[in-house]
């Protein structure tokens, strides 16, 4: 095995089908025909998505350059998996009632910063700060977590992170009726940085979510000035963490999720951060619409002594740090009522916190702290597991996020929480008590249903196209999968929505699909299929194909039905992929005026026809001597004259 890095070793896919396992992945990243790639270490499946590791980098270099990867008719995404970013530090468990001037004093401190050496940006809560670094961290960052753990700040157990490299911008001040079709054209051309978009989200008419396939694309893009129709851009770095935490109801509570909302307010999409190290033509434009920091006030006397002074009355607190190993565990202590009932009603001056996979206690009396410490160590032992086997498919279809959630919050209704795990084909539930755990483990095996229905040869050609795969995004609560010899379609969804789903998927069938594209290209690749590639073009009736030369964007735009378009885009992809560009550059004298002859023309013209290729000059404007050459070449000549003058007298 090659001594290299994890990191160049790995390789994250994303869009992966519903039907697609670890086993498949295997046989297909590890065949070199087909995927470019060779030997595994592990493959590790999440969803939709999945971390590759090979033996050799050269086979993750080679998928990811490779880059078209269909499996089970999809096209996945490849890419290299976030690193940690190097100017960006997370403050976590901060008080929200903690002052300005100490959180900074503590950051000064704890990193040995000076003022100018970064910027703070608050979460809406005020509980997580951003610290943005003008320059990359160059102490360890090991030693200086463990020093900042042992450090409290007003009374509060902060814990410092580093985060990883967002894939998304947030861009605003869009014209009004900017689609993200628009977006995505003008960012994936040379003016927008020429990366590879995955996903554009409207969050309001005037500002959206640009989500790009790599990581590395936010510096290139954020590197110089954005204007699309007319508009001036402002563009930044996208957190999530950052977001306003979308209220929950106990249901949605009980998977423990910590999903971040993305609201359409704009004084919510102004809580965003705006790091201080975008490029200066971007920057200004920045300024007037980026999230505020943390407000510096006016220096308050004696504020370090203070601190020092609440730091000596917390070392009297009890704390105490309870690891739980197992994350569903921990989810079913959040969705109980044990932390409310001990905290809010019986030990108001006890501290109960979810947070590090643990529980954390604080608290003042001895006696009431180790009480409370014992009860939720014995509420964590007496969890009952529960354990039953499905197909594999069937199983799978229980671990949807959208599907858990709907069980769970029907299971739910009953007085005891429970909560259930999907592994491979082997479903676990764990609730406080055998009943609860033995109740639930019936009712899921209850809830999936599973019908086929016959398709029409006609429609069989939409299975191949993305507007299947976002129907089947958006159908919500089902796996649908088209058999292998065709004819039919499998269904899995919960018990009761047979009929909808049924109806909903031949109104999609039934219906005619439009769609309009565009396929991007460089100006001289356009004037090649157009002169070299018409026949082609001709022969694609179903469709109408229209050349694209604006300033911004330059290819083919094609439009008619889904299926034929799918079609037709495919065909010009192949095209473009195939077509070679060389710039050859000639700096003999005289060579623009023999470009311009007509006989050299007429040369270039029988070169096109006779080699299948299109050449287009270009010629660079004539650049004036600078001036001390100038005088010293005319210094020359004067004195070549007076040797001439001399002679001749």
């Amino acid at each position: 095995m090659s001594i290299k890095s994890v990191e160049d070793r790995t390789v994250e896919v994303l869009g992966l089908p519903l039907g697609v396992d670890e086993e498949l992945l295997f046989l297909y990243f590890e065949n070199k025909r087909r995927s470019g790639g060779g030997p595994l270490v592990s493959v590790e499946k999440k969803g939709d998505t999945a971390i590759l590791v090979f033996e050799e980098a050269a086979a993750a270099t080679q998928v990811l350059s490779k880059g078209h990867h269909v499996l089970h008719n999809v096209e996945l995404s490849v890419r290299k998996p976030a690193s940690k970013d190097p100017c960006r530090l997370l403050l976590r468990g901060i008080d929200p009632t903690t002052m300005t001037d100490m959180i900074e004093l503590y950051v000064e401190n704890m990193l040995n910063l000076n003022m100018n050496d970064y910027t703070l940006y608050p979460s809406p809560e005020r509980d997580l700060i951003l610290i943005h670094l003008s320059q990359p961290l160059s102490i360890d960052f090991q030693k200086l977590s463990a020093k900042v753990s042992k450090r409290k700040l007003s009374g509060a157990k902060v814990t410092l992170e580093q985060i990883e490299q967002t894939d998304s911008i947030l861009v605003k001040n869009l014209h009004p009726g900017t689609t993200p079709d628009t977006l995505t054209l003008y960012f994936e051309t040379k003016v927008g940085g020429n990366p590879k978009v995955k996903e554009v989200t409207m969050l309001s008419e005037g500002t959206a979510k640009v989500s790009f396939v790599n990581y590395d694309s936010i510096s290139s893009v954020l590197q110089h000035p954005h204007k699309l129709e007319g508009a001036d851009l402002v563009v930044m770095p996208y957190f999530d963490f950052l977001q306003p935490i979308q209220s929950v109801t106990p249901q949605d509570s009980e998977v423990g999720s910590q999903d971040m909302a993305e609201s359409n307010s704009e004084d919510l999409i102004d809580m965003e951060t705006n790091p201080a190290t975008l490029d200066s033509a971007n920057s200004q434009s920045s300024a007037n619409t980026a999230p505020e920091p943390l407000a510096t006030p006016e220096p308050i006397e004696d504020v370090a002594e203070q601190v020092m002074d609440d730091q000596q009355e917390e070392e009297d607190k009890l704390s105490s740090h309870i690891a739980i190993t197992e994350p569903v565990k921990l989810a079913l202590f959040q969705l109980g009522t044990f932390q409310q009932d001990m905290t809010e009603k019986a030990h108001p001056n006890v501290t109960i916190q979810i947070r590090d996979n643990g529980v954390y206690i604080e608290g003042t009396d001895r006696q009431t702290f180790e009480q409370i410490e014992h009860s939720i160590s014995d509420y964590f032992d007496k969890m009952i597991e529960a354990h039953f086997t499905l197909e594999k498919e069937n199983a799978q279809f229980l671990a949807r996020k959208d599907v858990k959630e709907r069980l769970l919050q029907t299971v739910n209704q009953t007085e005891s929480p429970t909560m259930y795990t999907v592994s491979d084909c082997d479903i676990v539930v764990t609730s406080l008590s055998r009943d609860s755990a033995n109740q639930a483990c019936r009712f899921l095996k209850s809830q999936v249903s599973h019908f086929s229905m016959p398709v029409d040869p006609q429609y069989e050609g939409i299975f191949y196209c993305r507007e299947w795969s976002q129907f089947l995004k958006a159908l919500g609560f089902s796996s649908v999968k088209v058999s292998e010899r065709g004819g039919n379609i499998d269904v899995l969804t919960l018990k009761g929505m047979e009929s909808e789903k049924r109806t909903a998927i031949l109104e999609f069938l039934s219906t005619p699909i439009e769609r309009e594209t565009v396929l991007s290209m460089e100006p001289g690749m356009l004037k090649y299929i157009q002169i070299h590639c018409h026949q082609l073009l001709a022969d694609m009736d179903q469709v109408s194909i229209f050349p694209l030369e604006e300033e911004h964007v330059c290819g083919l735009k094609i439009h008619g039905q889904a299926v034929a378009c799918q079609m037709a885009e495919e065909v010009l992809q192949g095209v473009l992929s195939s077509i070679c560009t060389r710039t050859i550059t000639v700096n003999a004298p005289g060579v623009t005026r023999f470009l311009h002859d007509k006989d050299c023309k007429s040369i270039l013209k029988e070169m096109e026809t006779k080699f299948q290729v299109y050449i287009n000059p270009k010629h660079m404007p004539w650049e004036p001597l600078p001036q001390q050459v100038m005088v010293e070449e005319c210094k020359s000549f004067l004195s070549f004259l007076c040797i001439l003058l001399c002679i001749w007298s």
